[in-house]
C-alpha cells in the first residue's frame, strides 16, 4: 500500500532539496510539497495524506498554526515538524500540535526513518475511527494532586531540579510527556535519557516552567468520570512493573541501552488505559464494569468490548511521539509477548514477565482475574526455566532492593 507524504516549506529551493534528497522513495510514497500553510490546506482539502512534514518558521501561517489547523481537520493524520536548535519558542508552542520534533539540518536518512517508524506503527490499526482518536492525543492526563504539586514547586523562588524530577518521577503521564520532548532530535541528546531527574537537569528548570505553566504540557485527570479507575494504582503499578524489568533484563545480561529500554517500557505499557478511557469514556465504563463483573482482564475485556487493546493503543502513540522501536514493542507485546515472533526486542518478554509476577505479588483484589505468565512464548524467546529465578528478583524489588 503507497503511502502519501507532505512537506511544508515556505522556501522554493529547499523543497527542491527534499525532492532530490528522497527521490529514491518516490516508487512507494505519493510525495507532494507545498510552498506555505495555505498551500497545503487547500492540498489537504482534496488529497488524503498520511504523514505532514512542516517547517517550524513560515511567513503568514508558522508550523505550529499549520499543524494545529491539521490536528483539527485531520486528526488521524502524523504531524512532524522541522525547526533549527535556535526556535526553541516556537517548539514550545508546537509541543501539542505536532507528534515529533525534528532539528535541522535533517539528513535524508533520519527524515526518511522517522517517517517510516510512524508508518509501520500505523500499520497494526485498521480502524480509523481508533487511529485518527489516537493521534488526536496532545499529553497524557496527570494526578491532580502531584500536577498541584509541580505547580506548586515550579512557581518557588527556591524550585530544585532534584524535586522537580522527582515529582515528574512519580506520574507516568508527565515522566511520558517530558521523556518524549527530551528525546527528541531537536535536543540532540548523544544518548536516549529514561531518568526525569536527568531530563530536568538537560532541559533547565526555566524549560519547564514554560512548558508546564505557559505552555499547558500536561492536562488534569478527572476521576470522578471513571468509578473504579485507580490512577493512582496503576502508576504504582507501573512503576513497580518498569523497575522490576529492569532488574529482569540486569539478570539475563542486557546492556545499559537495553535495561534503559526494558525500564521505559515497563514504566508505559499501560498508558493506553487511560487512552482508551480517555478516548472512549463510554465504552470504557463497560469494560471496567466487566472487569469487577466477570472476572475478565482489562486486555481481554477491551478485545472483546472495542475491538482494540490499551496495549496496541499505547504502543501506537509512543510510535507517534517518537518513542524507539523497542519501547513501542515492549508495550505492544506485554500481553503477548509471542506476537512478534522469534527475535523481539528484550523489552517484550521483560515488560511481559514483569507484568504479570507484578499481578502475582502484589494482589489489589482477590477477585481479580489472573495475568499469568506466557510460559509458552517465555519458552519459544528461549526463557525457559527463568520463572523461578525472575520470581525472587521481583520480590527483592518489592522489599526494596534493586530497580533503578
Amino acid at each position: 500500500m503507497r503511502r502519501s507524504i507532505l512537506f511544508v516549506d515556505d522556501e522554493p529551493q529547499l523543497l527542491g532539496g527534499l525532492r532530490r534528497m528522497l527521490w529514491d522513495k518516490r516508487e512507494v510514497w505519493d510525495m507532494h510539497f507545498a510552498e506555505g500553510g495555505a498551500q497545503a490546506l487547500a492540498l489537504l482539502e482534496t488529497t488524503p495524506v498520511d504523514v505532514v512534514v512542516s517547517d517550524v518558521r513560515m511567513p503568514g501561517m508558522d508550523g505550529p498554526e499549520f499543524l494545529e489547523a491539521v490536528r483539527r481537520r485531520w486528526p488521524g493524520t502524523v504531524r512532524l515538524i522541522l525547526s533549527g536548535h535556535s526556535d526553541r519558542d516556537f517548539i514550545f508552542r508546537s509541543v501539542k500540535p505536532a507528534h515529533q520534533f525534528l532539528s535541522k539540518p535533517c539528513s535524508p536518512r533520519e527524515l526518511t526513518a522517522a517517517i517510516e517508524r510512524v508508518l509501520r506503527l500505523a500499520g497494526i490499526f485498521t480502524d480509523d475511527r481508533v487511529r485518527d482518536a489516537v493521534a488526536r492525543v496532545e499529553a497524557l492526563p496527570v494526578l491532580p494532586s502531584i500536577f498541584a504539586e509541580l505547580t506548586e514547586e515550579l512557581r518557588s523562588p527556591n524550585a530544585s531540579v532534584n524535586t522537580i524530577g522527582d515529582i515528574l518521577g512519580r506520574d507516568v503521564g508527565m515522566a511520558t510527556g517530558l521523556l518524549r520532548l527530551v528525546n527528541s532530535s531537536f535536543f540532540g541528546m548523544p544518548q536516549r535519557v529514561s531518568s526525569t531527574r536527568q531530563a530536568v537537569t538537560l532541559l533547565g528548570l526555566e524549560t519547564i516552567r514554560a512548558l508546564v505553566l505557559a505552555h499547558g504540557l500536561f492536562s488534569r485527570f478527572d476521576a470522578d468520570r471513571y468509578p473504579g479507575f485507580g490512577l493512582g494504582r496503576l502508576w504504582d503499578h507501573s512503576l513497580r512493573v518498569a523497575r522490576m524489568a529492569k532488574v529482569l533484563a540486569s539478570l539475563e545480561g542486557a546492556d545499559k541501552v537495553e535495561k534503559d529500554a526494558c525500564f521505559m517500557a515497563g514504566m508505559v505499557h499501560d498508558v493506553g488505559k487511560l487512552m482508551l478511557a480517555e478516548l472512549f469514556e463510554a465504552e470504557y465504563r463497560e469494560v471496567l464494569a466487566a472487569t469487577r463483573t466477570r472476572n475478565v482482564t482489562p486486555f481481554d475485556a477491551e478485545e472483546e468490548l472495542l475491538a482494540v487493546s490499551h496495549a496496541a493503543v499505547g504502543a501506537y502513540l509512543l510510535g507517534l511521539w517518537g518513542f524507539e522501536e523497542a519501547v513501542a514493542f515492549g508495550v505492544a507485546g506485554h500481553h503477548r509477548p509471542g506476537t512478534f515472533g522469534d527475535g523481539p526486542p528484550l523489552a517484550v518478554p521483560m515488560v511481559h514477565a514483569a507484568n504479570a509476577l507484578d499481578h502475582e505479588l502484589v494482589v489489589i483484589h482477590g477477585s481479580y482475574a489472573p495475568h499469568p505468565l506466557d510460559t509458552a512464548a517465555l519458552e519459544a524467546l528461549g526463557y525457559g526455566g527463568r520463572a523461578d529465578a525472575w520470581r525472587e528478583a521481583c520480590r527483592d524489588v518489592l522489599q526494596g532492593g534493586g530497580g533503578e
